[in-house]
């Protein structure tokens, strides 16, 4: 058994969310009640992995790679987070999702809460952790720079500035 396969022993599911590309996500447990699991940058569902592991015995949990992450399909479109948000809503709702707890971690709390509010129906419990997903002006001026035209573009698209960041940083 690989190392990977112990630490993310999941059966890999797959759902088409934007021109044929398909969504990665693992599906563990069962019952009324769901945890979706959303996650930032730069990680993925593995991620989330001990909680699926260790909650997937009392809630059907469920836990997405976006589009060029993880396990999920990759192009070279750029996503930003108006097309993050319809790709989770898309899941949801073809999945019909109900009952849902949201566990968002970073900018998965950004994407998690706009379809949160575009289908508060089917959500009862937010959990956010370490996310900005609130408008503020009090953003970290690292973060603020990729927000800049063309100089936060060639940051974050050209240099991987974001994540190369992170890795020294978390």
């Amino acid at each position: 058994m690989s190392q990977l396969t112990e630490l993310y022993p999941f059966e890999s599911h797959y759902h088409p969310v934007y021109n044929n590309l398909k969504m990665h996500y693992v599906e563990e447990g069962q019952g009324e009640k769901t945890l979706l699991m959303v996650h930032g940058n730069p990680t993925w569902s593995f991620y989330f992995r001990n909680l699926v592991k260790d909650l997937s015995s009392e809630y059907r949990c469920i836990a997405i790679d976006h589009l060029g992450c993880g396990f999920s399909d990759r192009d070279e479109e750029t996503f930003n987070l108006e097309k993050r948000i319809q790709h989770l809503q898309k899941f949801i709702k073809e999945k019909d999702l109900m009952n849902i707890t949201l566990v968002a971690h970073d900018w998965g709390g950004a994407i998690g809460m706009g379809a949160l509010v575009r289908e508060p129906e089917r959500f009862e419990k937010i959990i956010l952790m370490n996310t900005a997903a609130f408008n503020s002006s009090d953003i970290p001026k690292r973060i603020a720079l990729c927000k800049v035209p063309v100089l936060g573009s060639l940051l974050n698209r050209g240099l991987n500035g974001f994540a190369l960041a992170a890795t020294f940083m978390a």
